[in-house]
């Protein structure tokens, strides 16, 4: 039951910062991918299939209140959240760096995938163009400055509800 009520609060709580908080807290409209640390958080420190469908719900949550096309967050988190729990899983998260480059290669997977997959419906070379943009590159930033903080309240929620 702790479980279930760790996922819920974890759940509701980073989909109002994402959702709610994001547009009066961004900075000329960048603001950190919370749900993305969350994601890799979960991946890396848990079981994969707890990334996968924390991953599936968040995107699936992100595209019912997006414009974009409809499952493309829902399969990116998805992914992310069972390659991060694949392939990171034995790495310290503990360390900040290790933070730094876990979190920087989920946002370059994130947009390069969320991009390819419009190139591939749309094959306008628009899309991934916008990859190297610089808000972009901004945006990879901001989340990875703000994974070490998020980290650790996600490790401080997680002893509490263990």
């Amino acid at each position: 039951m702790k479980k279930i009520i760790y996922y819920l609060i974890l759940y509701v709580f980073f989909s109002m910062i994402q959702f709610i908080f994001g547009k009066y807290l961004n900075f000329f409209g960048i603001f950190p991918n919370f749900i993305l640390i969350v994601i890799v958080y979960l991946g890396v420190s848990k079981k994969i299939i707890n990334a996968q469908l924390m991953g599936f719900l968040f995107g699936l949550t992100w595209d019912v209140f997006s414009t974009d096309i409809f499952g493309i967050r829902a399969l990116m988190f998805t992914v992310i959240g069972y390659l991060f729990g694949k392939f990171f899983g034995d790495f310290d998260t503990n360390k900040i760096p290790v933070q730094f480059v876990v979190i920087f290669f989920a946002n370059v997977v994130y947009w390069f995938g969320f991009n390819l997959i419009y190139f591939i419906i749309f094959g306008n070379e628009v899309y991934m163009t916008y990859f190297f943009d610089i808000s972009c590159c901004v945006k990879i930033i901001a989340t990875v400055l703000i994974a070490p903080v998020i980290f650790h309240i996600l490790e401080w929620l997680g002893i509490i509800y263990a």
